[in-house]
């Protein structure tokens, strides 16, 4: 896991966010899901394994930034065989793109806890721009909660291939849920990760 650090770091630094007071992942407590229709019926899954830097500022919105990177090898579906495949040259292509990432660009306010985050999402090294909702929650001891739920279509994304595209065998749609418990914020960079 040491070889994530690093390029986490520099990542989150190049991009601008070790300014004001980033808030760092508590990652036991965050989730990010999916689910994905094969056959008409719901595959869910995880990724175990991400990290997050975000610094929301209801205040001033277009002064907030966010970046999530998660590796894709650390997905799982509860079923082994099914997490081979997924990971595999068709579907995510954990060999040559082992980390999917976002990176905002703009953030706005949409009222009652609401923002609106452009930027872009890459997923096997293919970036494309998206729009994010989210709500930002305050909680006790100066924590708060991220959470988003939004869909992406799969061959946006060059997901999926050979027998998974014939037939609808599995929907293009694939939902993707959001929960990030952050750290009250600091004055200086933090990153969590598992050891």
């Amino acid at each position: 896991m040491k070889r994530l650090v690093t390029p986490v770091v520099l990542f989150f630094c190049c991009a601008g966010l070790a300014h004001a007071a980033p808030r760092g992942l508590i990652l036991d407590q965050s989730q990010i899901e999916f689910t994905v229709k094969e056959m008409g019926v719901p595959v869910m899954g995880k990724f175990k394994r991400f990290d997050a830097v975000l610094d929301i500022d209801p205040a001033k919105p277009e002064k907030s930034h966010a970046a999530i990177r998660i590796d894709m090898g650390s997905l799982t579906t509860g079923n082994d065989e099914a997490d081979v495949i997924a990971v595999g040259t068709d579907w995510l292509d954990k060999a040559r793109a082992p980390l999917a990432t976002f990176q905002s660009s703009s953030m706005s306010a949409l009222g009652a806890g609401r923002f609106e985050a452009k930027g872009s999402l890459s997923i096997k090294n293919v970036a494309r721009p998206i729009t994010l909702q989210f709500f930002s929650a305050e909680l006790v001891n100066g924590k708060s909660m991220i959470t988003s739920e939004f869909n992406i279509n799969r061959s946006d994304f060059g997901i999926g291939g050979g027998i998974w595209n014939q037939g609808g065998v599995v929907a293009e749609i694939i939902l993707i849920k959001v929960k990030l418990l952050l750290s009250p914020a600091v004055a200086s960079l933090r990153t969590v990760v598992p050891q």
